[in-house]
This record gives structure tokens, C-alpha cells and sequence, in this order.
């Protein structure tokens, strides 16, 4: 006869349930949260440098002469198995080629005239790129955790529509006043109400991004019989041959040309040269595509400058198409600067679901007369911490000291001083406190450092500050409300 579990089992049991919820929610409101900052990748990346060289269009002849001198310059330093060009845009008035080698690689930056300087170093933008990417994880793990919770994401966006029967019926009913849980209830299925058709679609295709390597592999698996390389052709287009005999890179000029008979007076973005001066390399030539949600197309050449492929992100397949969407859609790169804060603002609005989210089921356990109080004191060290270490990832970037250690230390500690702390007020009012001086330390470490010369600089400065104070003022009114 089997013995019913000990109350002390019991108990271990559950608490270890709520730490994994706690710890769920952590993770998405790590990936929301720093999602929300890498829409506007390009104004961080003009922020952390200033002072570059500003490239506003470049001539075709400028771009093949920056592309020889690059290449050439790739092969002294054993950097020359790829080249990527990364063209001047509106948003991002800089030009850059990264070249690519077995061990390394390096990006450098590209003058107005075609001229190619010193390495490029964002090591801010890398690390937040890396944090919403795939956790700061190594190889492919970080990335399929994303992936997975963003599937996750998904589920809880639609059992939490099912589990509120009146929640379209009460879309505009916020009371303010009352208690606590209530408004916080209120806020968290307003804005999952509001926001909705953003929520599932982020979730989706940060799903499906997070996942695509797995799926490349069910893919080969199930229609190619195993072959990754034939499912990865099917998405890419053709891949470099094994010809390793040494041959000029192709002619940008007369590509450009050729795609421009396809799509006239079409933007290059991009231009890669895959297994760059040997015979069995491909060039691609990405351009930008107004009017298709894609906002891409991609021509792949061989190396003797013959078309060979056209992605088909505007006009080729359904599967195609849908593919080319996923990404634009993710990151609201689909409709300019205005659409990017639009995309800010509801990505602030889910990173406030997930917040509210872990404080009202903490609130309720409390209510019934369960509360868990470690875990009452680590859920505001993790909604003040994060954006606490993101800043202090940006302080160390300045200074020189690598991001990722900064974050993670700055996150360990908050978490063990809630745990010393018995107070949840206590971790809030710290987290809250030292949250306020570092938007302002952060920004005017930058403004002395770098002396911006780029405008975007000086206003995200300025919005930083703004936070500040509007934190500041909150803290006032939240004061005010409590007395």
C-alpha cells in the first residue's frame, strides 16, 4: 500500500512549482524586454557610435572600389571565406563591410569615398541582440529556448483570452483606486485585449524564428530524406560549390544592373560574397522592396556573374513569401521609423503583461491565504533588475568592460538581496531607486565620453533622462497614494 505524500513533500513540491513559474516568467519578460529595445537596433547603434562616417547613398563605382579594398585587405588578415556589405539606409547612415574568416571575424567602417577603416566595436548592441537572440546562450540551445518560449507566449496568450469570459466585454473598463490586484488585473487584460493581434503575431514569428533550425531539420528530414543542405538550398537559393580555384569576385556593378532590370531604381541593402575569389562562389545581392510586406529581394549570381536564383520574398511561392514576412514582421521593419514606435509601444505594452502578469498571481496566492514570500521578493527583483543590469550593460560597454558578465552579475545579486531583504517593498524601492540613477548616469557617461555628433545620439540621451524623471514623478504620486 502506497503512503500519501508528507505535508513537508507537499510543500516542496509547490514551492518548487513556483519558482518555476517565477522563473518562466522571468525568462519572457528578459526576451520581451529586451525585444521592445532591439526594434530600434539602428538608433542604439548610432547611439553607441556617434561619430562615424556618415554615408548617405554611395555610387555603384565607390561601392566596387570598397569592395576590392576590403577584399584585398581580407586576405592579408586570412579574413576572406565571406564579405558582407552592409549599405548606407535613412535610419542608418552608415556603410560597413564584414569580412568573415575561419576563426574570426571583423566589420569595418566605410568612408563616403570608399574608403575602408578602423574595426567597428557595438559591443552594447551585440550583447542585446544576444540576450533576445538566445539568452546569451552558447551554439543553438539559447536560440531554441526562445523559440519554445515563444511558443509558450502563444499558449498563454490564448488560454488567458479562454480563461476570461468577459475580457472583450470589460476591453475599456480600468478601475483605478481600488485595490491593488484589481488595477493590476485591470492594466494586464486591457493591454492583452488592446494589443491582442500585435501579441500573436511577435509571439508567432519569434516562435518560428527561435525554432527554425529545428524545423529546417524536420524539413530535411520528411521531404529530402535527411539532406539539411538540399532544405537549406530550398529556403536560400543555391550554395557555393567545392571549387576552391582562386577567381576575381564577380562584378558588382553589372549585378546591380541585372537586378535592376527585374525591379527598377530597386535600393541595394546588402551584398554577400559566399567563399569570396574562389571559382565556386556565389554572390547575393539584397534589395529593398517598398510595397511588399517583405520589404526584401534577394538575387543569388554565380561566379562568372550569371543569375542564378530569385529568393521570391515578393512574387515566388506562397511558402516564400510567408518566410520572407516572418522577420519583418517580428521586428517592425515593414513601415519606417513610425511603425518601429509603434512596435515600441506595444512591446512595452506585452512586457508589461508579463510583469503584471507574475504580480497579480503573487497578489492572489496572498489573498487566499497562501503567499509565497520568497518568491514576492524575487519577482520585483527580477521587473527592476533587468532593466538595472540592461543599464549597467550599457554603463560597462562605455567603459570598455565586457556586457554579459556586468548583466548577469548585476541580476544574481538582485535576486540574493532579495533573498536577504524580508521585505518586498524594500526590493522594490532599491530596484526602483538605483533603476532612476543609472537612466540618468548612463546617459551623461555617454554624453561626456563619446561628445556625440550624430543628432539621434543627443535624443536618446535626452530620453533617457525623460525616463528618468517620469519614474521619479511615479515614485511621487505612488508615494502620495500610499500616505
Amino acid at each position: 500500500m502506497m503512503r500519501a505524500p508528507s505535508n513537508d513533500f507537499t510543500r516542496r513540491m509547490l514551492s518548487g512549482h513556483g519558482w518555476l513559474g517565477l522563473i518562466f516568467g522571468a525568462v519572457l519578460y528578459v526576451i520581451c524586454l529586451s525585444g521592445t529595445l532591439i526594434v530600434l537596433v539602428d538608433q542604439v547603434g548610432r547611439w553607441e557610435r556617434p561619430n562615424a562616417p556618415v554615408v548617405h547613398g554611395m555610387p555603384i563605382p565607390v561601392l566596387a572600389t570598397a569592395i576590392d579594398r576590403a577584399f584585398a585587405r581580407a586576405r592579408t588578415e586570412d579574413l576572406d571565406h565571406d564579405l558582407i556589405v552592409r549599405m548606407p539606409s535613412d535610419e542608418y547612415p552608415r556603410m560597413s563591410i564584414f569580412a568573415i574568416g575561419d576563426r574570426r571575424s571583423v566589420e569595418w567602417s566605410v568612408d563616403a569615398a570608399g574608403r575602408v577603416g578602423d574595426p567597428i566595436d557595438l559591443p552594447f548592441v551585440k550583447f542585446v541582440q544576444s540576450l533576445h537572440f538566445d539568452l546569451t546562450a552558447p551554439g543553438p540551445i539559447g536560440r531554441y529556448l526562445v523559440g519554445i518560449f515563444g511558443t509558450l507566449l502563444l499558449a498563454s496568450l490564448g488560454t488567458g483570452i479562454l480563461a476570461h469570459r468577459r475580457i472583450f466585454k470589460d476591453a475599456f473598463r480600468l478601475r483605478w483606486g481600488g485595490s491593488q490586484r484589481r488595477s493590476n488585473a485591470d492594466l494586464h487584460n486591457r493591454i492583452g485585449v488592446w494589443a491582442l493581434p500585435f501579441h500573436l503575431v511577435v509571439s508567432l514569428t519569434g516562435s518560428l524564428l527561435g525554432l527554425s533550425g529545428l524545423i529546417i531539420m524536420i524539413v530535411a528530414l520528411i521531404a529530402y530524406r535527411g539532406d539539411q543542405q538540399k532544405a537549406i538550398a530550398s529556403l536560400l537559393g543555391p550554395q557555393p560549390t567545392a571549387d576552391a580555384r582562386p577567381a576575381p569576385l564577380p562584378d558588382v556593378a553589372a549585378m546591380i544592373a541585372r537586378v535592376r532590370q527585374d525591379l527598377p531604381g530597386a535600393s541595394v541593402t546588402q551584398v554577400f560574397f559566399h567563399e569570396a575569389g574562389k571559382a565556386g562562389q556565389i554572390a547575393q545581392i539584397a534589395v529593398a522592396a517598398p510595397g511588399h510586406l517583405a520589404r526584401n529581394e534577394t538575387f543569388t549570381f554565380a561566379s562568372d556573374g550569371r543569375l542564378l536564383a530569385k529568393a521570391g520574398f515578393t512574387d515566388g511561392s506562397l511558402g516564400m513569401r510567408v518566410y520572407g514576412m516572418i522577420t519583418p514582421l517580428h521586428y517592425g521593419t515593414y513601415g519606417g521609423f513610425t511603425l518601429k514606435l509603434i512596435y515600441v509601444l506595444l512591446g512595452t505594452g506585452l512586457t508589461l503583461i508579463v510583469a503584471t502578469g507574475g504580480t497579480i498571481w503573487l497578489a492572489r496566492r496572498r489573498e487566499q491565504g497562501r503567499p509565497a514570500t520568497r518568491l514576492e521578493r524575487a519577482w520585483p527583483a527580477i521587473l527592476w533588475g533587468q532593466p538595472m543590469a540592461i543599464l549597467m550593460a550599457a554603463l560597462a560597454s562605455l567603459a570598455g568592460i565586457a556586457a554579459m558578465p556586468v548583466f548577469w552579475g548585476t541580476t544574481i545579486v538582485m535576486l540574493a538581496v532579495s533573498q536577504i531583504v524580508r521585505r518586498p517593498d524594500a526590493v522594490r524601492l532599491t530596484g526602483r531607486a538605483a533603476t532612476i540613477l543609472l537612466f540618468i548616469l548612463v546617459a551623461s557617461v555617454h554624453i561626456m565620453a563619446t561628445r556625440p555628433l550624430d543628432p539621434i545620439a543627443w535624443i536618446i540621451d535626452l530620453i533617457l533622462i525623460t525616463i528618468a524623471a517620469f519614474l521619479l514623478h511615479r515614485w511621487r504620486i505612488d508615494g502620495k497614494t500610499a500616505e
